[in-house]
């Protein structure tokens, strides 16, 4: 039987009631899943957790930083000679993936004044493990403490924490690639003091939902 002008109208209100009510409702469960997520992040150095439901559903949480620069003039000052390589130059600047990475890392102090070396060295004294673990290690947390529990036999707690050490590592030596390549000859903590002067920087969550077909 087709359907009158008015019944149409009528079933396209009814089913926008209920994709406002779905709306409503999911909202609701996403802020719920966001507050469970930061309770469960609270005090760690972890930035995604994991939540699964049934028949394969799981929903991803990760914590991210949204860096806001206030002065383009000062973060040109910073990158240096590396300016084309890291601002994408539009109608407006943009930052690049990694240099918004490096920014939030300077900005927040996600890094550790060390080298890769010495860290290797404090998880094992074994010259061959060490060796193996200098081309493993890549700064990516999971990865990274799968390969340090497998080649340096340290238990999950140890692992985790040095992976995190790890990666706040590499994050400090690639701050200090950068600063050569700029060519500003500027310390790590000037531009770190220009970079809090420059930028806004707000962690944000993430949240989505991966299921199998």
């Amino acid at each position: 039987m087709e359907m009158t002008i008015r019944e149409a109208v009528d079933r396209y209100a009814e089913l926008q009631a209920q994709i406002d009510g779905a709306k409503l409702e999911m909202d609701g469960i996403k802020a719920y899943i966001e507050t469970q997520a930061e309770a469960d992040l609270e005090d760690t150095k972890m930035k995604t957790v994991e939540y699964y439901g049934t028949h394969g559903c799981r929903v991803v949480v990760q914590n991210a930083a949204t860096v806001k620069p206030i002065s383009w003039v000062v973060i040109k000052e910073v990158l240096g000679k590396t300016v084309p390589d890291f601002l994408k130059e539009e109608t407006k600047y943009s930052l690049t993936e990694v240099a918004k990475t490096m920014l939030a890392n300077m900005f927040k102090g996600d890094y550790i004044e060390d080298t890769i070396e010495n860290v290797v060295c404090r998880m094992t004294d074994d010259p061959k493990k060490q060796k193996v673990l200098m081309k493993r290690l890549k700064g990516k947390y999971k990865q990274d403490m799968k390969n340090i529990m497998k080649y340096a036999e340290l238990d999950e707690k140890d692992a985790s924490d040095y992976a995190f050490m790890v990666s706040e590592v590499m994050a400090y030596q690639n701050i200090l690639r950068i600063m050569e390549a700029s060519g500003n000859g500027g310390t790590v903590e000037e531009a770190v003091e220009k970079v809090k002067s420059a930028l806004i920087v707000e962690d944000t969550i993430k949240v989505s939902l991966e299921a199998e077909e």
